[in-house]
């Protein structure tokens, strides 16, 4: 049993260990291309400003939560056995994802407002009101929250064992109010309002391409509803199995499908940030442009050092057979 254990540790280290290089790599080439673009893609588009959060959340996510998760992975323990780094590495991993679903979830919100309000999202009013506020709001209210029922406990004690992942859990989940408010509104809210804002915007483009004779303009907006249907469909895809069962075991049975809610959902939330830049990078047509560029100037170089070396070895040879006759 041991060994299976191990095993499993062992296979999850190498599906993290691979996807996290290129997946940092997307996050650097999309981050270059937006500081080179910076005033059309960040200053005059701010329908941009929610996928820059998430992307941001989830490269931080990257250069910490999952790299104590492949330490743990690859050598079965924290990195730290301190109870502060314990306390740290949950409020990062509940943090973050939280933040990160909050974000798509008002993004799916958003949409609604940029494609149909277009010009009363222009107004300054409605920019505070209905961008930069929400934005505000999901960047800090968990994160906020967390560190409260982590750090200060006040009707129980943290406990960690360090040969669990995220050394267990902190103990706030176990009190039922906290633990069934936490998935209920920082859960299985964000996931249904994704997948109902979804829909909503599905059926309103249909509808008012069909029945009022007022198509969408597809070639502007098509970005925007491209994006954020693939982007949505990975949080649905990958979050929405741990949600529903710990939905369950926060309502009804706190033992439903226990094991693999610890031993596999949780793990599968990992390659929501891994996978996250590769769809941003997909969405973004110049850059894809750019890249091309870039491939075709690498390819004249290097084609033609590898000429000129082969030329030289030809060379070479010549000249040594030359002394041997």
């Amino acid at each position: 049993m041991a060994d299976l254990s191990e095993n499993l540790r062992l296979i999850k280290y190498a599906c993290l260990q691979t996807t996290i290089g290129p997946s940092l790599l997307c996050d650097i080439c999309v981050f270059i291309y937006l500081i080179r673009h910076w005033r059309k893609e960040i200053v005059k588009s701010p329908q941009n400003h929610v996928i820059l959060c998430v992307l941001t959340v989830s490269f931080i996510e990257k250069m910490t939560d999952a790299i104590f998760s492949l330490y743990f992975f690859r050598w079965g323990i924290a990195i730290l056995q301190t109870e502060t780094f314990c306390t740290v590495w949950t409020w990062l991993n509940y943090s973050l994802l939280t933040v990160n679903l909050m974000l798509i979830a008002w993004c799916c919100i958003e949409r609604h407002l940029f494609i149909f309000h277009s010009l009363r999202m222009k107004r300054k009013l409605y920019l505070i009101l209905f961008h930069y506020l929400p934005l505000l709001l999901c960047l800090c209210y968990t994160p906020t929250l967390y560190v409260v029922l982590i750090f200060f406990p006040s009707s129980c004690n943290n406990t960690w064992d360090y040969t669990y992942p995220y050394c267990g859990s902190p103990c706030y989940p176990f009190i039922p109010l906290w633990g069934t408010y936490d998935w209920l509104a920082h859960y299985a809210l964000p996931i249904s309002i994704i997948s109902l804002a979804n829909l909503f915007l599905f059926v309103r483009v249909v509808w008012q391409r069909t029945k009022q004779g007022r198509p969408v303009e597809w070639n502007r907006q098509k970005r925007m509803i491209i994006q954020l249907v693939f982007i949505s469909a990975l949080y649905l895809l990958l979050i929405t199995p741990e949600v529903i069962v710990g939905v369950i075991e926060a309502l009804w049975s706190p033992t439903f499908a226990l094991d693999v809610q610890l031993n596999y959902f949780f793990y599968i939330t990992n390659f929501v940030h891994q996978l996250l830049p590769f769809i941003i990078i997909s969405s973004l047509p110049k850059l894809h442009k750019e890249l091309k560029q870039s491939f075709q100037r690498i390819r004249r170089v290097y084609p033609l050092e590898a000429t000129n070396g082969r030329e030289q070895t030809n060379l070479t040879r010549d000249a040594t057979n030359g002394k041997v006759i």
